[in-house]
């Protein structure tokens, strides 16, 4: 049942009967009995007794060996977080994921469909999320949760399917049997910010039976233009323990989270030089009638750069004006552009410089909290979840536990992707090429192709664990916990991103084909930035008029085979085993854990939709089943030194979660399981009694096999013309082969991939201090330095082609020009095994397969696309095997302070400081790497709590304050560069260097949030 504000509001109301009722007497909870949980009920200020996170078992911290650090509710209340981007900015070394280590300057696998939930870095790998420590592919928010443990490193114990980052997981509220409570808070703020909780505990039997329910209601703005963030959830729990030795837990959750979709950073643009021009000379001199012609050099100069596609044949560009509704086609039209073209001339003269597409770096003209995609980017989820445990203690030193997990989810993304919207300036003085007058021509405009992602997923886990705990007489030996579990889970993962086209394929056989999309587009009213956004795709209508013709709009799919359109039934079935000890009276404790997977992966098949194209059918008879194993292990061992001083040793690993429809080279078959592997080696300390703890760690991390898109399709295309080439002169009648004979061949030389690997490395060092000096005051202070970035790319691409090293990042070319410009090639250059070395032999079967003289359906040569092969692959790798967005240091701090006696009692008064030092955004010509922005921010809290005269609770009164010193600007990610231009270059006008991405700071925010306690 969605939660509306109507159904909130009720459910507040009945908090005053609930908080006036009659509680029974406080009483010591019941001992717990489960091992597989942990309660945050022992959790003080800022800081956690007991973790989950490094055996599996309910440990202390300064016996585990793995790097942990909680997030207590009071921390989180203390800072009034209720997303996970603020929670990031205070973790010892986590980050969001805004795609940073790479060499693009997009974002769109972040933003878009391809994960349920967002993206989480840890030491400079990919981290996961958790939800009791089942993988979690619902959102989380902050309302629901006792507290966040970040588990940092790959650990086979918590998860064999993870990631090697390591995991956040988040701890649920869960009822407590023992007393009522509840809360109600209020929180208001910059943008519009509304947002409202509530949390109710009551005990139906004292330590037997007790509910509890938690509900949110959000409706929120944000700094950068037409963004929102609404939320409607409910929560609850039940615990009943009808016997002591025996206790059933029942958590669900229903909601629905609806967001703008926002980049981290501006928009791009392809106008300042037209625009300037205009400015300086009027919009005649930069308007032309648009005819079959490329622009002048002349026009070139005045930044008319290019023409919006060539017409001719089923060519289209079909285009929608919101402001006037009109609908006609711009193919071969004129396009604005900017100082990345060194045809163009700024008023003065100055020439610009080739090089990539620059985001939007004029506050004059275009405001740093502009949205160009406006309104209709957005994000609209749905979700569900519920646990069910029961733990029990048939004799003494043994437990069970039994456990279900269920989360579904769906996500529907629409947005514009790759470098879309584009700012743009309208050239031409007609609509479309012989069309009636433009009555936008010399105007700015915001266009673009919107995109629908839409991503579901489901996912049940059932899990038997047992525990028994031995206890010898013989004082050294002191204790023993052995842990097994048998799960199995059963996951179902399906995604389609689909363009909006006109609908029935009326210009390509591809339903979701350029030729038949529609690109929305709405002109500007300069000076009124609430007009500065590209087209709704909302506002077009059903049916429209175009060519001639009557089209239905709708979303085509993209094409199947790729990473973005597929599904998958996965079958996980693990076994884990885990043994903590503890001897020499506990001084040394030691942990050993293992896990196998046994993963059996359908990978879905197609069906052809008339208008959407290639959809995923669901029936896994139709799939193509492929079966992966997964082992891993963790050690780790605690030597307490003294009271005061421990000395900590951990290494462990993990597999990756099997990546939706991504293919790779051999064969073309599902990528295989990433690989994970970390060490972690320190100190801890335990000082003031215990009210201060401690870690200082180094550590080690990696991960082979993460695999991704680019590049692939430019491999896999290559491949398919080289064989047609080959096919057109080898084979039939009187060639060295029938078509029987060569259609294994070309399967072999043809695999169907689309994804290439990964492989990174990371290390560094941690430091976390936590500690209540005193009742009244609790600070944490954490400090981590990490070198990390990609150390290999496509490695089992090059090893199919056969492609040998010249240095540790480079291939070696083995096709050379001679004086004639004529390609030719080296066969020794290239592994005999490989695939180049198939393709030198095949030409060796006919004077016609020559490949200095076979040409592809490009019309270059067989030598020369075997050139450019090895030349896609070293750019690619020199570009992105740097240290792309990383940030070495990261320093947070906060501290909290109660008065508790006096005239100032009630005050709570704290601070906070986070710095990250300068990102690395890329090397200049003589490889010295280049760095960006130190990034610096002080937060600030004011609290006031009182007795509210006549009722049972307390009231609190608090103000946050985010990034008071309202530290804004740009933070710069990548330089626009060229060949000319190999550090970058300064824009005309003043605007200083040109950049392909800087992100963007979110400014001083100021947060109220009321909060009454009973």
């Amino acid at each position: 049942m969605p939660l509306t504000p109507v159904r909130l509001a009720c459910l507040l109301g009945c908090v005053p009967a609930l908080a006036w009722a009659a509680a029974p007497a406080p009483a010591a909870p019941p001992v717990e009995l489960s091992p597989f949980v942990v309660s945050t009920s022992t959790d003080v200020g800022y800081a956690a007794e007991n973790t989950l996170a490094g055996s599996r078992l309910n440990t202390r911290l300064r016996d585990t060996a793995g790097s942990v650090a909680v997030f207590t509710r009071e921390f989180l209340d203390d800072l009034a977080i209720t997303d996970l981007r603020e929670l990031m900015e205070y973790t010892v070394n986590g980050e969001m994921d805004t795609n940073s280590q790479g060499a693009s300057s997009e974002q769109n696998r972040i933003i878009g469909g391809h994960a349920l939930t967002a993206g989480v870095q840890s030491r400079g790998l990919i981290a996961g999320l958790g939800m009791d420590y089942f993988p979690s592919i619902t959102p989380p928010d902050p309302y629901r949760v006792g507290r966040f443990e970040d588990a940092r490193g790959p650990n086979s114990i918590l998860f064999g399917i993870g990631s090697p980052g390591g995991l956040l997981n988040q701890t649920s509220k869960v009822a407590e049997t023992h007393r009522h409570s509840g809360a109600i808070r209020l929180s208001a703020g910059s943008w519009s910010r509304q947002r409202a909780e509530l949390d109710v505990n009551r005990v139906l039997a004292k330590d037997r039976l007790a509910v509890a329910l938690s509900a949110l209601h959000q409706d929120s703005g944000g700094w950068r233009a037409f963004d929102f963030q609404d939320k409607r959830r409910l929560f609850g729990s039940v615990v009943w323990r009808p016997r002591r030795n025996l206790t059933l837990t029942a958590m669900g959750e229903t909601g629905r989270d609806k967001n703008a979709v926002i980049r981290s950073f501006s928009d791009m643009e392809q106008v300042l030089a037209w625009y300037d021009n205009r400015q300086a000379r009027g919009v005649n001199a930069v308007t032309f009638t648009p005819a079959l012609v490329a622009p002048t050099a002349a026009m070139q100069a005045l930044g008319v750069t290019g023409r919006d596609g060539t017409r001719g044949g089923l060519n289209r560009r079909a285009v929608f004006i919101e402001n006037n509704g009109a609908v006609f086609d711009a193919i071969g039209t004129f396009l604005s552009g900017s100082y990345n073209s060194s045809a163009v001339r700024s008023p003065d003269g100055t020439p610009g410089v080739t090089a990539g597409v620059m985001r939007i770096r004029d506050p004059a003209l275009y405001p740093l909290n502009g949205n160009g995609a406006g309104p209709g980017m957005y994000r609209d989820q749905t979700l569900s979840n519920h646990t069910l445990t029961l733990d029990w203690q048939p004799v003494r030193g043994l437990i069970l536990n039994l456990a279900q997990n269920y989360q579904r989810t769906l996500a529907e993304v629409n947005l514009m992707n790759g470098n879309s919207p584009l700012l743009r300036g309208d050239p031409n003085r007609t609509l479309g090429i012989d069309g009636p007058p433009n009555p936008y021509a010399g105007r700015l405009y915001f266009d673009g192709s919107w995109t629908r992602d839409v991503h579901s997923g489901e996912t049940r886990e059932n899990r038997l664990s047992a525990s028994y705990t031995w206890e010898p007489r013989w004082r050294w030996l002191r204790r023993h916990r052995l842990a097994g579990a048998r799960s199995r889970t059963d996951v179902t993962d399906i995604r389609a991103n689909s363009w909006l086209v006109l609908a029935g394929r009326p210009y390509n056989a591809d339903a979701s084909s350029v030729n038949n999309r529609i690109t929305v587009r709405h002109y500007l009213t300069e000076g009124d930035f609430g007009t500065y956004r590209a087209g709704d795709w909302r506002r077009l209508p059903a049916t429209v008029n175009f060519d001639g013709r009557s089209f239905g709009t709708a979303y085509a799919n993209v094409a199947a085979g790729g990473a973005d359109n597929g599904g998958m039934i996965q079958r996980i079935d693990s076994t884990l085993g885990a043994a903590q000890s503890f001897f020499w009276d506990g001084r040394i404790v030691t942990t050993y854990g293992f896990r196998d997977d046994q993963v059996r992966n359908t990978q879905l098949a197609y069906r052809n939709d008339p208008v959407r194209g290639d959809v995923v059918d669901p029936d896994p008879a139709k799939g193509t089943v492929n079966r992966m194993e997964g082992r891993t292990r963790t050690a780790g061992i605690v030597f307490h030194v003294t009271d005061w001083l421990s000395a900590i040793a951990n290494r462990s690993s993990n597999v990756g979660v099997p990546p939706l429809a991504r293919t790779t080279f051999p064969e073309g078959n599902l990528a295989p399981l990433s690989k994970g592997r970390g060490e972690d080696y320190g100190l801890g300390f335990d000082l003031l009694q215990g009210r201060l703890n401690a870690r200082l760690v180094y550590f080690e991390g990696s991960e082979r096999g993460r695999v991704t898109a680019p590049v692939a399709n430019l491999l896999r295309d290559r491949n398919v013309r080289v064989m047609q080439a080959f096919e057109g002169v080898l084979v039939g009648p009187g060639r060295p082969y029938t078509a029987a004979q060569w259609e294994p061949i070309r399967r072999a030389n043809t695999p169907p991939v689309n994804s290439i690997s990964n492989d990174f490395d990371a290390e560094g060092y941690e430091a976390r201090l936590t500690a209540n000096l005193t009742r009244q005051w609790r600070l944490v202070v954490n400090y981590s330095y990490t070198d990390s970035g990609r150390v290999g790319l496509a490695q089992e691409a090059i090893d199919w082609y056969g492609l040998r090293p010249s240095d540790p990042v480079t291939l070696i070319q083995g096709v050379t020009q001679d004086a004639a410009g004529r390609y030719r090639v080296d066969p020794a250059a290239y592994a005999p095994e490989g695939a180049v070395a198939r393709w030198i032999s095949l030409a060796r079967q006919s004077p016609a397969a020559d490949p200095g003289t076979l040409t592809t359906s490009t019309g270059v040569t067989l030598a020369q696309e075997i050139f450019d092969l090895v030349e896609t692959l070293n750019d690619e790798k020199e570009a992105q095997q740097k240290r792309w967005g990383v940030r070495p240091h990261k320093v947070s701090f906060f501290s909290a302070y109660d008065f508790r006696a006096g005239r100032l009692a009630g005050l709570t008064v704290g601070g906070g400081w986070r710095w990250r030092s300068a990102n690395v955004i890329g090397a200049d010509a003589a490889g010295r790497e280049i760095t960006g922005r130190v990034l610096t921010a002080v937060d600030l809290l004011f609290a006031y709590s009182l007795r509210v005269p006549g009722a049972p609770g307390r009231l609190r009164l608090q103000l946050n304050v985010s990034n008071a010193l309202d530290r804004g600007g740009i933070v710069p990610s990548r330089l626009a560069t060229g060949v000319a231009a190999p550090d970058g270059f300064q824009v005309p006008g003043g605007r200083g260097l040109g950049y392909t991405r800087f992100d963007l700071i979110q400014p001083r925010e100021l947060r109220f949030t009321t909060t009454y306690s009973f």
